[in-house]
């Protein structure tokens, strides 16, 4: 009896998942009547000279493919019985959207050895192997795949049998997230180095998504897992020499690493939980803000500014001061004293320090250099302080003049990422504290020269 063989081009591909017992909501179909292939899958095919196919042609050649085994539906599970050391038994189904697939094969007895393998009909009548697992013993067997939409096999090597029954199936899903690709750790999704957030799903209880962070400066690293439906249908685990559970919707501290150390993470479907892919978790990994430098806060240049000493004014020293534009900038760094890049800064400006409901909020993304910066347009201004009188010097001339003064507030807040405190507050960083939570800021309405003599 022949077996089907693959050719060792597809060797490559075979990807052998090492499950102890694989979870699944598939529901039972019956027993099928065992179809053992009596030929290889044909290899004249594989003497066929290359030749260049146009997609649609290809894709018109796909729909007259003729599956060499019994043809099967996804979605249930199937049971099999009476197999027999060195059989190769096969059956096919077909999948019509652009999808992952999980296949299965459980349940085997303690004397039974099945391994499975996953091969896909090309168009021209040759095989590729998408996956296969082969664990040792009765262990289950379960193969992830992509699958484009095309004709597929089951096709599994009995390697002992006392032919109890067994079970296989196939659980297929089209509703994607981005990082479909990422299910083993070797095909892990590379983050950039800077702080970055992404959404993923879980379109199966098989599903596991892989992401690798490299610390390029050795900097402090937060990490959160946020389920913001609370359904406990996530688990997010860091390796440390094995698997770690992280809690999720916490903010989780790395710190003391190495530069150009790589943080590996996966997340996984809670099997204990039925999976529902319309919701998403969103994982954030952010380079903590520890400090920042060369901030610039001010109004255009060529300000006639209103100094500390006027003749009749005794408000507030007015720090910062601006006709029509207010101009901020500043560089955010992390735990090394490097530049972050993806990182935000919240500029908080009150234009009339009397009204407090008068807040504005302007938010800004660190560049490459981790720079920010950002321009106010001021709009109308509405003095409430008329009437001050100043002198400035200039070009040998004492110019006395009269502003009105539209006198508010700012402050800047830079998220730190280490999550929060004990008000729920986040922590941050920043100009404006507890001590002096704002600086003060005037909004020149009007500026009128009232003389102006050699000095």
């Amino acid at each position: 009896m022949n077996k089907i063989t693959l050719p060792l081009s597809c060797l490559s591909l075979l990807i052998s998942s090492q499950v102890l017992a694989v979870e699944h909501d598939l529901d039972n179909a019956g027993e099928v009547n065992k179809f053992v292939t009596t030929d290889v899958f044909p290899q004249k095919a594989l003497m066929k000279k290359q030749r260049a196919i146009k997609l649609n042609e290809e894709l018109a050649v796909e729909s007259t493919i003729t599956p060499i085994c019994p043809t099967l539906a996804t979605g249930s599970l199937y049971t099999l019985s009476n197999s027999q050391p060195g059989e190769s038994i096969c059956y096919h189904f077909e999948i019509t959207e652009r999808s992952k697939t999980t296949a299965l094969l459980v349940g085997q007895s303690t004397e039974t050895d099945v391994n499975l393998s996953v091969l896909r009909h090309n168009p021209d009548d040759t095989f590729t192997a998408i996956g296969t697992s082969a664990n040792v013993g009765n262990l289950d067997e379960a193969v992830f795949a992509l699958t484009e939409p095309g004709h597929y096999y089951w096709f599994m090597e009995v390697i002992d049998s006392d032919g109890s029954p067994f079970n296989f199936g196939a659980a297929v899903t089209a509703n994607l997230d981005a990082f479909e690709y990422n299910d083993t750790e070797a095909l892990a999704t590379i983050l950039p180095d800077q702080q970055i957030g992404l959404t993923g799903n879980m379109d199966s209880i098989y599903d596991i998504d892989y992401y690798q962070f490299t610390a390029v400066n050795g900097q402090d690293l937060s990490i959160i897992l946020t389920d913001a439906t609370s359904s406990d249908e996530y688990i997010i685990e860091k390796n440390e020499n094995g698997w770690v559970p992280l809690t999720v919707n916490e903010h989780h501290i790395v710190s003391n690493l190495s530069e150009n150390q790589k943080i590996n993470l996966r997340v996984r479907a809670n099997t204990a939980l039925p999976a529902n892919p319309a919701n998403n978790y969103k994982l954030n990994i952010a380079s903590i803000v520890t400090s920042f430098s060369n901030q610039v806060i001010k109004g255009e240049n060529g300000v006639t500014r209103i100094p500390y000493t006027t003749l009749n004014y005794v408000g507030p020293y007015l720090t910062t001061q601006a006709y029509n534009k207010l101009n901020w900038s500043l560089v955010l760094l992390d735990s090394a004293g490097a530049p972050i890049k993806g990182a935000s800064a919240n500029f908080y400006l009150i234009k009339n320090s009397d009204d407090a409901g008068s807040l504005t909020a302007h938010q800004a993304i660190s560049d490459v250099n981790g720079q920010i910066s950002g321009q106010i347009n001021l709009t109308s201004c509405d003095a409430n302080v008329k009437g001050i009188l100043h002198t400035e010097h200039s070009l040998g001339y004492k110019n006395t003049w009269e502003s009105d003064v539209e006198v508010g507030l700012w402050r800047i807040e830079i998220p730190t990422n280490e999550g929060f405190d004990e008000d729920g507050y986040p922590y941050t960083i920043g100009i404006g504290g507890d001590s002096v939570p704002y600086v003060y800021f005037g909004h020149i309405c009007d500026q009128t020269l009232i003389s102006s003599e050699p000095s």
